[in-house]
């Protein structure tokens, strides 16, 4: 399920990274994804789909690397959230605020799931 989560969002930052360096969408598209970082310009929105790629493969084939790095990318999600989420709050706007915590929700759900035993225990088995 996570892998796929990674496929999505993989495609989705492909697709505005492509679509900003075109000129047909801003930089600020890929800001509920990417957070601050997306002023890096198009090629962090390449960049981070490549990973997430990767990782969704990782996370399919059970490479041991791959947990270890999808709990990383689930803490940096999370960590991009949450500023935006007091500013929202503090600033009464009801969707951001929803998307955010939404955010929230669905990296720390995520990385408690990598840290279940059976995740480990799958991620950690020799793989023939």
């Amino acid at each position: 399920m996570l892998a796929f989560a990674c496929f999505a969002i993989a495609g989705i930052l492909a697709v505005q990274g492509s679509l900003t360096l075109a000129g047909v969408l801003s930089l600020a598209s890929g800001r509920y994804v990417l957070g601050e970082y997306s002023t890096m310009g198009p090629p962090i929105f390449l960049v981070v789909a490549v990973v997430l790629a990767v990782l969704g493969v990782g996370l399919m084939r059970g490479w041991r690397f791959a947990r270890r790095l999808a709990i990383i990318a689930a803490a940096l999600f999370l960590a991009t959230s949450a500023l935006p989420l007091s500013a929202a709050v503090g600033y009464m706007q009801v969707g951001a605020s929803v998307i955010h915590g939404a955010k929230i929700i669905l990296a720390i759900v995520g990385i408690r799931y990598l840290l279940q035993p059976e995740m480990v225990e799958f991620f950690s088995a020799k793989r023939g």
